[in-house]
C-alpha cells in the first residue's frame, strides 16, 4: 500500500523509493535543518538532499566540499546559530553512519597535534597525511599546533567539514576544529602570553554536544629550555583558566606544551588530571616528541631525547558530563612515499564518553 505522506524523488517513480524515504514531515525538517546550517535556503536544501536520499549529513558535507574555504561573513552566520543537528554515526554509538537521531552523541574524540609547519621537508605530502588521519580517527575536535599560512589554507580547504577558529594569522599559530554536525560553536577568545618572545598565546573555544558545555583551551608554550621561567608562567596561567571557568564546564586544556615533568608538578592545580595518567599510563603512549622512534629531526651521537612535550589536561564539570575512556597516539607511520613522518610530535588522540 500507497504511503501519502512520503515525497517522490524527482526523476524516479514513488514505488522505487517509497521504501528508502522519510515522511514529509522528516523530509521538511531537514530541508530547514540543511539551510539553517550551511546559510542557504530550501531550495538549495531540496537540490542537495533529494540527491542523497534525503541523508542530511550527506547532503552537508556535499554541500561544504563543494565550496571555496568559508568567507568570514558565513563563518559569522553560522556562529551566531545554535542548531542542534546530531547524528548517529559508526564511531559514536554503533548505528549506520549518518542516520539521523534525537540524541547527541554519546561518545566524542579529540587529537591535539603539533604539525611542525616550519620544517619545510615533505610539508605538503605531511599535511595531506593529517588530514587523512583526523578523518580516519573520526575527530570531533582537534587542537592544533604550528600551523602556518599555507597549511592551515589547505586543511581548511580539504576539512570543509569543519569549523576552524584560529589563534592569530602571524608567521605561525594555533587552530581549534569543531566538526560542524557533532560540535558546536558557542564563542572564542585569545589571550596573549605578556612574557612571550615566539608570539605565543592561549585560544580558549566555547562549545557544546547536546546538553555538555565545553570549555576548549589549545595553546603552544614557550619552546626550549632557555625560556623555562616564561614556559612556566604560561602554563600557571593556563591552570588559572581552568581553575576560573564555571563549573557547569568541562574543561580540556591541551597542546604543545613544552614541558618537563618537574615543571608540570609546580603549576598543576586540584581538580585538574592528565589524561595521559588518567586513561592508565601507557608506557608506549608516554613520549610524544620521541626522536629514538621519530627520524624527521636528526640527532648526532648515541644520545636520542624522548620527553612528553605533548599533554592534555581535564577538569570534569559538576555534575559530570564527560568521562575520558582511552589514550593513544597518531601520526606514528611514515607518510606514503616519503621517510618523514606526518611530524616530528606524535598526534594525541582522547575518546571520550558523555555521561549526562
Amino acid at each position: 500500500m500507497s504511503n501519502p505522506d512520503v515525497i517522490t524523488l524527482e526523476g524516479s517513480s514513488q514505488n522505487e523509493n517509497e521504501d528508502n524515504l522519510p515522511d514529509a514531515k522528516t523530509c521538511q525538517d531537514r530541508v530547514e535543518r540543511f539551510a539553517a546550517i550551511t546559510g542557504t535556503d530550501e531550495a538549495l536544501a531540496q537540490f542537495y538532499l533529494q540527491d542523497r536520499n534525503w541523508n542530511l549529513e550527506a547532503s552537508v558535507n556535499a554541500f561544504f566540499e563543494s565550496q571555496e574555504p568559508p568567507s568570514p561573513k558565513r563563518e559569522n552566520k553560522l556562529e551566531d546559530q545554535d542548531v542542534l543537528v546530531t547524528y548517529d554515526s559508526s564511531h559514536s554509538s554503533g548505528g549506520p553512519q549518518g542516520s539521523i537521531t534525537t540524541e547527541p552523541p554519546k561518545t566524542f574524540r579529540l587529537i591535539s597535534w603539533n604539525l611542525d609547519g616550519l620544517d619545510e621537508k615533505n610539508l605538503k605530502k605531511r599535511t595531506k597525511a593529517v588530514a587523512k588521519i583526523l578523518e580516519m580517527e573520526k575527530a570531533d575536535i582537534v587542537f592544533l599546533q604550528e600551523l602556518i599560512p599555507a597549511t592551515y589554507s589547505y586543511l581548511e580547504e580539504r576539512l570543509p567539514q569543519f569549523h576552524f577558529i584560529v589563534g592569530n594569522n602571524e608567521e605561525y599559530f594555533t587552530a581549534t576544529l569543531l566538526r560542524r554536525t557533532t560540535v558546536y560553536y558557542d564563542g572564542h577568545t585569545v589571550y596573549p602570553y605578556e612574557n612571550t618572545r615566539m608570539g605565543r598565546n592561549l585560544l580558549s573555544v566555547q562549545a557544546h554536544i547536546g546538553k555538555v558545555k565545553l570549555n576548549l583551551l589549545n595553546t603552544h608554550l614557550e619552546s626550549t629550555a632557555e625560556f623555562t621561567k616564561q614556559r612556566q608562567e604560561q602554563m600557571k596561567m593556563c591552570f588559572a583558566k581552568m581553575k576560573s571557568a564555571s563549573s557547569e564546564m568541562t574543561t580540556i586544556f591541551g597542546g604543545d606544551l613544552n614541558a618537563r615533568d618537574k615543571e608540570v608538578a609546580v603549576t598543576i592545580i586540584p581538580g585538574v588530571s592528565d589524561l595521559w595518567e588518567t586513561c592508565g599510563r601507557r608506557p608506549e603512549c608516554r613520549w610524544t616528541w620521541d626522536t629514538q622512534r621519530n627520524t624527521n629531526k636528526e640527532f648526532p651521537g648515541k644520545y636520542k631525547p624522548r620527553t612528553r612535550f605533548d599533554r592534555v589536561y581535564f577538569k570534569q564539570a559538576s555534575p559530570a558530563a564527560v568521562s575520558p575512556k582511552h589514550f593513544g597516539l597518531v601520526g606514528i607511520q611514515k607518510v606514503a612515499g616519503t621517510q618523514s613522518f606526518p611530524s616530528d610530535h606524535w598526534g594525541l588522540v582522547i575518546h571520550f564518553q558523555v555521561v549526562v
